[in-house]
């Protein structure tokens, strides 16, 4: 049985992602102008995320200190992976999939031009077709276009990198019911 600190741990994990893909999948609406303050949003994430990061691995290693040769074992690792509730499975590789879809999507046209910067009611991107990566001058509604797809890819990374977390943290609680069990 998993202890229940491991189940709200991976949880919140999980939640984060969920957060992380409603915000790429937002930044994918025509009609939704880019968010404002990414970076503010992307901040208080990471300010979430990486001490239940660190504490997975803190987890990690103490599953690892009760039997490091069974913890470090990859057949276990696979088999406790295997073992997951399937909703949990199918969950993860929805979200998996969500995270690598919209990440994918926000670069699937060929555009060569990538956001730079706006200067006074003046939107610039980089024109990366041409070798000498020139700025250029682009409209209002292009420049908008380049920042939610760049968003789009922020937040799906995120989400993909909170989901990696929450998995890894559900196969820790699975190897810690099984540690020093005959």
């Amino acid at each position: 049985m998993v202890r229940t600190s491991f189940k709200i741990h991976a949880g919140a994990q999980l939640a984060l992602c969920v957060a992380g893909l409603l915000a790429a999948s937002l930044a994918t609406l025509p009609f939704l102008p880019p968010f404002a303050d990414e970076w503010l949003l992307l901040g208080i994430g990471i300010a979430l995320l990486v001490p239940l990061h660190v504490a997975t691995i803190v987890r990690s290693i103490a599953v690892g200190l009760r039997d490091m040769r069974f913890a470090s074992s990859k057949a276990n690792q696979w088999r406790a992976l295997r073992s997951l509730p399937r909703r949990v499975k199918g969950m993860l590789a929805g979200v998996g999939l969500a995270g690598v879809m919209l990440l994918v999507g926000a670069r699937a046209d060929d555009s060569s031009l990538h956001k730079a910067d706006s200067v006074r009611g003046r939107y610039f991107a980089i024109d990366t077709s041409d070798p000498r990566r020139e700025r250029i001058q682009i409209t209002r509604s292009k420049y908008e276009a380049l920042r939610k797809e760049d968003q789009q890819v922020t937040f799906a990374a995120y989400a993909l990198f909170a989901a990696a977390g929450g998995g890894l943290t559900l196969l820790f609680a699975k190897l810690d019911t099984w540690v020093g069990m005959p």
